[in-house]
């Protein structure tokens, strides 16, 4: 964004420049002491009409002649810069611009989000109730001053995703996630490429319309994607065939503020003690309340509700469930356990 202080800088240079010519021209045309010749060029440039120090010379009047019209033209100008500056709200918008860069520049392990159209506010909405840092990139800039006014705590930066200089002015190398739901495909797998070169180490989400863009995005570098409209899709299906399983679905969520959260256990971040006991060994039920209702092994296949006698393994993940005290008194007991 380009400076909206840099035109008044050029009119404060040029007023400075008369200011001091005025004053040389006072001093050795008219001989004057140097505060008065200060006082004559102020009092000749703010047009307010006081007595000479003392009679001028016929080059001093045409010398002041001079000084008043530059110095009007100079004033006019920038006092018309000044009211238009005011009017259109561009000195507001920058300091707002500068302000967020300045929060962005001290974040780490952060959250990117790309686009702020429906499915970016879902995910910005869902980002915000885990509580994580997030900073969103939106082209439109009306819609990004909008969605500031919704959420105070979210970063919002006015730019194009696809340009690698906005992906690093939103500290990308120093981000631990990265998610790009514009709409349009193309956007997306040019977000994700630029993503993976800036930052190898980012965990990346990217929106897909179709397979064969699904199939693209994941050869670019994206950890995984989601199709809104298979999404959708299947969503309406299983509602019209089992619509009271849907109905408990939606009540669930998988972190944040609801009454029935969902949490993800990784077993190599417990101690090592815990890396090859039963699942009833981890007394999460008799500790936290919360259920155990899938586990996942390294190879990535899923076992639901499994028994107590259930032997867990390195590299695998467990899945609890529970209300939300009970999902705190889990997040405290994860936290006591793995530090």
């Amino acid at each position: 964004m380009n400076n909206p202080f840099h035109s008044l800088r050029k009119v404060l240079i040029v007023f400075a420049l008369i200011l001091l010519g005025g004053t040389l021209g006072y001093r050795y045309i008219e001989n004057l002491p140097w505060l008065d010749a200060v006082y004559m060029v102020i009092q000749t440039v703010s047009t307010v009409g006081f007595n000479e120090v003392k009679p001028l010379s016929t080059e001093g009047v045409w010398f002041t002649i001079a000084l008043i019209v530059s110095s009007f033209g100079t004033f006019a100008y920038g006092a018309g810069l000044l009211a238009q500056l005011a009017i259109d709200g561009r000195v507001r918008h920058f300091l707002v611009t500068k302000r967020i860069e300045r929060k962005v520049e001290k974040l780490e392990g952060h959250a990117i989000v790309c686009g702020l159209g429906r499915n970016g506010r879902q995910v910005v909405s869902k980002l915000r109730a885990y509580g994580a840092d997030v900073v969103v990139i939106e082209k439109d800039e009306h819609r990004a001053d909008e969605f500031r006014n919704l959420f105070d705590k979210v970063l919002v930066v006015v730019g194009d995703a696809t340009d690698d200089a906005i992906l690093e002015k939103v500290s990308i190398s120093k981000a631990a996630s990265l998610i790009s739901a514009l709409a349009s495909d193309t956007d997306n797998l040019f977000v994700v490429i630029s993503a993976r070169q800036l930052n190898p180490k980012l965990t990346i989400g990217a929106r897909a319309n179709t397979e064969s863009t699904e199939r693209k995005l994941l050869a670019a570098g994206a950890s995984y994607t989601v199709s809104p409209n298979l999404v959708g899709g299947a969503h309406l299906a299983h509602n019209l065939m089992n619509p009271g399983v849907m109905n408990f679905l939606d009540q669930l969520s998988v972190g944040g503020s609801s009454a029935t959260n969902i949490e993800e256990i990784i077993i190599d971040e417990l101690p090592e003690v815990f890396s090859a006991c039963n699942i009833k060994d981890l007394e999460i039920r008799q500790q936290t309340g919360c259920t155990v209702i899938g586990y996942v092994c390294e190879k990535g296949e899923l076992t639901v509700n499994p028994a107590p006698d259930f032997k867990v393994a390195p590299h695998s993940k467990l899945y609890v469930l529970g209300n939300d005290v009970q999902i705190e008194d889990f997040r405290n007991w994860f936290t006591e356990k793995t530090r």
